[in-house]
């Protein structure tokens, strides 16, 4: 009674915290199954493995008893030492501060708590038994009072305790070694992870796609995004080149990318790979848009195929075909070629180069006449003026160049200063 330690059988949570060491007054449980239990046990009773008690604890006087008041038999039966107010009667008989819990016929946990203070006020163990039949409380034990009894909500001190503080103006909870907490059923994890509100241990979760117990499992319905998709806590997070609310959706031709946002750049009537955006040419055209025609040689999609024609000749880009369908430039081009046309287009181009041929070379002759005579009177006008010159030259007509002014040696200035004047090549 002095060490402060609890008496009778605590069982907190499934594990048991203290023994009753032989005391066996009224006892109120849980076991494992939610089975509510109140009255006397034995030692095997409350050491049960096969339906453990979760909860349970011991207290002084059985009030109710299966509907009826039961606190005379208790006092029979309990041992009085287990409260310190005085005798077992007065105990019973004084009005002072009290606790119970029990449950009532719907199997609904009752717990109660009267403010007061011993022989000043509150109610005695009759009183209390009589308020909690109407209350259609069936069975009800009595835990400790006087003093000891304190009723904290919420955190929050609710009653109005006999002990004083050290300021004595305000009542103060006295200190306990054991109390009977009560909570709503806690949920696992208690914050729902995140992604909830525990509600009588139970997750209820935030959003539309959370689910499962502890709302850690996101769930974007039966077809969980069609494969092509993630699913967030807003919902499917398509993959490249597909939309829709469940990214069932392919991109239209035109689009791709996330959420078929980006626009296409092929050309021609290339498709467009809706994830990427890379265009798969046609036959007869290539590039990175498809707006290139295959060069002459190659054709087929993406231009990968070499044409098979004979003698070398180029294909149709699109069919492969090595009967041109060309536009009729290409086809002036090739008829250079005589051995790449079809015969009839060859005897057609043949005739129009042989018509073409005859007056070119006719103007060429005459150009080439013309230059002929140009060129023969120039070089007999030439030769006529060499031996003019050859004749002068016989006759002595000599023409003096000083060396100086040939070589640049002296300026005439410096000629008159020497005058030298003398003609080297005259007797």
């Amino acid at each position: 009674m002095d060490t402060g330690e609890c008496l009778g059988n605590v069982v907190s949570d499934g594990q048991r915290v203290s023994s009753a060491g032989g005391l066996q007054n009224a006892q109120f449980g849980i076991r494992r199954d939610g089975t509510l239990v109140t009255g006397y046990l034995t030692e095997e009773e409350v050491s049960d493995t096969k339906n453990p008690f979760v909860q349970l604890l011991s207290g002084v006087v059985w009030l109710i008893r299966n509907g009826s008041v039961y606190i005379n038999e208790s006092q029979a039966a309990e041992c009085e030492e287990t409260q310190e107010t005085g005798s077992f009667s007065k105990f019973v008989n004084v009005i002072s501060a009290r606790t119970a819990v029990g449950h009532d016929r719907k199997g609904q946990l009752v717990f109660f708590h009267a403010d007061g203070q011993t022989e000043q006020r509150g109610v005695n163990l009759w009183e209390m038994a009589e308020f909690l039949l109407k209350q259609d409380v069936i069975n009800a034990i009595n835990l400790d009072g006087g003093g000891s009894a304190t009723f904290v909500l919420n955190g929050t001190l609710s009653s109005y305790p006999s002990d004083h503080c050290q300021d004595n103006m305000w009542r103060c909870p006295r200190s306990v070694s054991t109390v009977v907490c009560v909570h709503e059923p806690r949920c696992q994890p208690p914050d729902c992870s995140g992604h909830g509100t525990c509600v009588e241990g139970h997750c209820q979760c935030a959003g539309q796609f959370w689910r499962g117990a502890a709302c850690n499992e996101l769930d974007c319905g039966p077809s969980n995004c069609s494969q092509h998709g993630l699913c967030t806590e807003t919902g499917c997070r398509c993959e490249a080149g597909w939309t829709g609310s469940n990214c069932s959706e392919a991109c239209t031709n035109g689009s791709f990318g996330e959420d078929c946002a980006k626009k296409c750049q092929c050309q021609n009537g290339a498709a467009c790979d809706p994830a990427q955006g890379t265009c798969t040419c046609p036959p007869g055209f290539t590039g990175d848009t498809c707006v290139q025609e295959c060069p002459l040689g190659w054709h087929g999609p993406g231009c990968q195929k070499p044409c098979e024609c004979e003698h070398q000749c180029p294909c149709d880009p699109q069919t492969g075909s090595c009967n041109l369908t060309r536009a009729p430039i290409l086809s002036s081009i090739l008829s250079q070629a005589k051995q790449c046309l079809p015969p009839s287009e060859v005897t057609l181009q043949t005739g129009e180069l042989s018509l073409l041929t005859g007056t070119t070379w006719l103007a060429l002759t005459l150009a080439l006449v013309f230059l002929l005579l140009i060129s023969t009177a120039v070089n007999v006008s030439l030769l006529l003026s060499s031996r003019a010159e050859r004749s002068r030259h016989l006759d002595g007509a000599y023409v003096y160049h000083p060396l100086q002014e040939m070589n640049g040696e002296l300026l005439a200035t410096e000629k008159e200063q020497t005058g030298d004047t003398h003609n080297p090549f005259k007797d």
